[in-house]
């Protein structure tokens, strides 16, 4: 007989329950959550609810309010482009960082790779892996970068990110990979302003491919 799962271990799989039927559209922009259901449906107690909803809330994908049911955010051209500008922002420096950690003799020899396998993976069209690899191309900026803070305030805006790529993550990924290669390039280099310039265009892309396809994403408000 297993160990009895940890609470938060529950939370977590509440977590990942309510986002995945919020990005593919089982639950729609609007909707409310009330506990008491989720907690039938998902055969759990309240408690990994209670705590899986400020989680939901930091990802962008739900709303909540004092004595009324947590309620599922819409996605909107205002927020897409305050995510972007925070991006735009941060992105830059940690590129600008990583690569002067290479200057000071840091190896980038896990962010290569991390390049190469995605390169492979487009090559063969398996485009699950694509993406996959190209995540750890950032998350291996962000190590070479040795940063701390910034991966703790980020991860609520990759959550936020990954809501939009619902409708784009099919979209150019041989552009996507060859900006991965400019910026994994120039970061191995040890070029800082460039590395920065590159991750700067690369959000910059980011945001016009998601503005192109905004009208797809489940939970898209035109009106808001």
């Amino acid at each position: 007989m297993g160990a009895p799962e940890r609470p938060e271990s529950l939370s977590r799989v509440v977590f990942d329950e309510i986002r995945a039927r919020i990005l593919d559209g089982r639950l729609r922009a609007g909707e409310p959550l009330p506990e008491r259901d989720i907690s039938a449906e998902l055969d759990v107690s309240r408690v990994p609810i209670r705590e899986a909803l400020p989680l939901l809330e930091a990802a962008g994908l739900v709303k909540l309010s004092k004595r009324r049911p947590a309620v599922v955010t819409f996605v909107t051209r205002s927020g897409v482009d305050e995510l972007y500008d925070i991006r735009s922002a941060l992105e830059p420096l940690i590129a600008k960082k990583a690569a002067a950690a290479v200057v000071r003799g840091a190896d980038a020899s896990l962010l290569l790779g991390a390049l190469e396998r995605a390169g492979a993976a487009l090559d063969v069209g398996d485009l699950d892996a694509f993406h996959f690899s190209s995540g750890q191309v950032h998350k291996g900026i962000e190590a070479l970068a040795g940063n701390t803070l910034y991966v703790t305030i980020t991860e609520p805006l990759r959550e936020r990110s990954e809501r939009l790529n619902v409708a784009n993550m099919e979209r150019d990924p041989a552009k996507r990979h060859g900006e991965h290669v400019a910026l994994v390039e120039a970061i191995a280099n040890a070029d800082v302003e460039l590395a920065a310039a590159v991750a700067y265009s690369h959000v910059e892309w980011g945001r016009a491919r998601t503005f192109e396809t905004l009208s797809s994403v489940p939970g898209y408000d035109p009106n808001q």
